[in-house]
């Protein structure tokens, strides 16, 4: 996958800023020690301590070296070393990195498909990295209930999602309290309008689908939407905005439209029976003089038992060409919280582990598990394995069963193995594509 997507990766590895005073004098490069990190993600290690067992004894470490162009070699970093250089690394140079991973794929035009409106869909969330009942630093968030302070550190993340899964890293925003004297406490707001200029200065030519949850239906926020030229895709609950809530008619036939299709086969929702999609929408809203739009999707098993709805605010206008679509772009925001965060937390990657705490490490480390996890999914999304063995009923599934298998057996093979890396350019060439919807 790195070599498909990404030929230039270790460059771009090597091109990072060692923390360290004399990187010349290191045993370890800084390119091997992320290469080290990345693996212990893409290959579901679990924590510095397992990656460390796979590290001894085995080949795992001549691999890597192989992996970034050199020559193989039984010297194998301690992962106390590689946690050092996590400490002092400036999360801003992996941010970097991740920009130039989704630039790569930008260029390719590999995510293409997935466009709405011309314009990729990113949602953006918050989630919890760690919690406890001591402070970490002094940039700690806190919250009291109950007499009890809970400390902890959240990140507010915007990737771009996908009908298919596939959920990229596009940049990302820590949200902590500036040190012990401070007025207020960092929150999700704040970090948003820092991370919508992140993005406008990463991505300057960028137009986006910005969806959210309801925590985004305000006015600064379509206002920057505006400026910026991006559509908004924004969850409107019965409680916020009042003013638009009252704009619309309790009788969905006073609505400006609807539409209505049958869901069947392959493009009815997963684990679902067939369903009837029907959209409403109300055309033209005003919010605080600005012209918006508002539409409601609804699902409706055939005993007319409703198993789905969801009203946004946004300033698209619908149309009949448009509106099912606009809704099943709303709609993707849940990949974020689904295929995001909650196979980071849950799915064998474990992000709530906190693989370091000195310093910067449990940023960088989240910040590596952006771009492991990618790789792990282009590899389950893409038709490399039917390719490779000439067989198409060959899926990740059939082959693999499931993501920890599969990351199971990638650390098992570079322990035992030496496989064959080759250079991009050398070799058959292989065209690799992403699964159909």
């Amino acid at each position: 996958m790195l070599r498909h997507y990404f030929p230039r990766f270790v460059d771009w590895l090597k091109a990072l800023r060692d923390p360290r005073k004399r990187p010349e004098l290191c045993t370890y490069p800084v390119e091997y020690v992320l290469m080290t990190a990345l693996l212990m993600f893409c290959g579901q290690c679990g924590s510095r301590r397992r990656l460390g067992r796979k590290l001894v004894g085995g080949r795992m470490g001549g691999n890597i070296w192989r992996l970034i162009g050199r020559a193989y070699s039984d010297v194998t970093l301690h992962t106390d070393t590689m946690n050092n250089v996590m400490s002092e690394l400036d999360p801003q140079e992996l941010e970097k990195l991740i920009a130039a991973v989704f630039t790569e794929l930008r260029t390719r035009r590999v995510l293409d498909r997935f466009r709405f409106d011309r314009m990729l869909t990113v949602a953006v969330d918050a989630t919890q990295v760690f919690s406890s009942k001591k402070p970490h630093c002094d940039h700690c968030t806190h919250q009291t209930s109950n007499g009890v302070t809970t400390y902890f550190h959240n990140v507010l993340a915007a990737k771009v999602v996908t009908a298919l899964g596939l959920v990229v890293p596009l940049a990302f925003e820590f949200i902590e309290n500036p040190g012990k004297e401070y007025d207020k406490q960092d929150c999700e707001k704040k970090a948003w309008r820092r991370l919508a200029a992140k993005i406008r200065e990463l991505f300057p030519r960028l137009k986006i689908n910005l969806v959210g949850d309801g925590l985004y239906a305000e006015e600064p926020t379509f206002n920057e939407c505006e400026e910026a030229g991006w559509n908004f895709m924004i969850t409107l609950t019965d409680k916020d905005l009042p003013t638009v809530n009252a704009q619309l008619p309790t009788n969905r036939d006073d609505w400006t439209a609807t539409r209505s299709r049958r869901v069947t086969g392959r493009s009815k929702p997963v684990n679902r029976k067939a369903v009837r999609r029907t959209v409403h929408w109300k055309t033209p809203v005003t919010y605080h003089g600005q012209i918006v739009h508002v539409i409601e999707m609804e699902e409706t098993d055939k005993e007319g038992n409703r198993v789905y709805y969801n009203k946004w605010i946004t300033n698209v206008k619908p149309n009949e060409q448009n509106a099912l679509d606009l809704a099943q772009t709303g709609r993707l925001r849940w990949r974020i919280e689904n295929e995001g965060t909650n196979t980071q937390k849950n799915g064998g990657y474990e992000m709530g582990h906190l693989y370091g705490t000195k310093e910067r490490a449990w940023k960088n480390y989240y910040l590596v598990l952006q771009i492991g996890q990618l790789l792990n999914d282009l590899t389950r999304f893409g038709d490399y394995i039917q390719k490779i063995t000439g067989d198409r009923r060959a899926t990740f599934e059939a082959v693999y069963g499931t993501m920890r298998q599969f990351a199971e057996q990638l650390v098992a093979h570079l322990r035992d193995r030496l496989p064959v890396f080759r250079e991009p350019g050398c070799g058959p060439a292989q065209q690799i594509r992403l699964a159909r919807l």
